[in-house]
């Protein structure tokens, strides 16, 4: 019979526990674009263990979360983003961009040989130089000689 008593007494806490409050979701913040970011705290004897979070865009179309705030999302950090912090990877990222432009403009393939002639270019883009390499070795020792 103990487990009886026992039962009935669990069911009694869970409808004592159900006319206290819940815990209201807390406003954690935004990004640039205006997304707004919530949490509600872990309950381990209410059955959950990590807390919720999400967030609710300004714009269904554009409302995309900064890589940050998407790792605070999905529980791969305990804080959330600072602006400092977001402010500090847009930056590398930017000057990334401009590394990147300057590299292809400093090694960008001419579309004409030394001798004049046009490069013909490969469905993908990348210029089809074929007929200047062997596909099989010796293709062209004939040729050479």
């Amino acid at each position: 019979m103990p487990s009886e008593r026992r039962l009935w007494k669990i069911v009694f806490n869970n409808f004592l526990k159900s006319f206290k409050p819940k815990e209201m979701e807390k406003p954690i913040g935004s990004d640039a674009q205006g997304n707004q970011y919530f949490e509600t705290p872990a309950d381990p004897q209410g059955g959950r263990r990590l807390p919720r979070r999400w967030f609710v865009p300004i714009d269904e179309e554009i409302g995309v979360p900064t890589p940050e705030w998407s790792q605070w999302l999905r529980g791969r950090r305990a804080e959330p983003p600072t602006n400092e912090e977001i402010i500090y990877n847009e930056t590398i990222a930017s000057m990334k961009k401009v590394n990147a432009e300057n590299i292809a403009k400093k090694f960008e393939i001419p579309n004409s040989n030394n001798d004049g002639t046009e490069i013909q270019q490969n469905a993908k883009g990348f210029p089809d130089m074929s007929d200047k390499f062997e596909r099989q070795p010796g293709q062209f020792k004939n040729k050479l000689k």
